[in-house]
């Protein structure tokens, strides 16, 4: 337990402070985290996506071949659709061995992270949950991916370095 409230005291430092050298921002460690919590009784599951700013931009410039900002979007409307479409490319989810979809429903960028909101809709049951998740894969050899989940109160964490891909937790 103690190790866990450390991981997650460590990577809310890292996203949230950044190291400036030649007045341009970097960090140390390439971390992207990903959050699932789901209560039986709303029969509906929360995901949200936090990730350093700099690299979500760097990651949809690579994928559509044009430099967008966070801080002055030009297309606000396209830049949402841009990462929904970023993240479920590159996130997938399954409950109890089916793939499960999710929506979308809005991001919000914070200082130097852009957290990114989506609903799980229509969950009944979940016995097993597998993360499958590349995020930044394409960007760096050593991309950490954080994934926290929360069933009915019981939570658990775990870590996938690239070239790992999966988790699956048993609930």
């Amino acid at each position: 337990m103690i190790a866990v409230q450390y991981i997650t005291l460590l990577l809310s430092f890292l996203l949230s402070n950044y190291i400036v050298k030649n007045k341009e921002y970097t960090h140390p460690l390439y971390v992207a985290v990903a959050e699932i919590n789901y209560n039986s009784s709303d029969k509906f599951g929360t995901l949200l996506c936090k990730t350093f700013s700099d690299d979500l931009e760097l990651a949809l410039q690579k994928q559509y071949t044009k430099k967008e900002s966070f801080d002055n979007p030009e297309n606000i409307k396209k830049l949402s659709s841009e990462i929904d479409s970023y993240i479920k490319k590159h996130l997938q989810l399954k409950i109890n061995g089916t793939a499960t979809n999710f929506v979308f429903i809005n991001y919000k960028k914070e200082d130097n992270t852009v957290s990114v909101y989506f609903r799980i809709n229509n969950i009944n049951d979940i016995r097993t949950f597998e993360v499958t998740n590349t995020i930044f894969y394409e960007l760096y050899d050593k991309q950490i991916q954080m994934v926290y989940i929360t069933i009915n109160g019981n939570r658990k964490s775990n870590r996938i370095m690239n070239p790992q891909t999966k988790v699956t937790f048993d609930f």
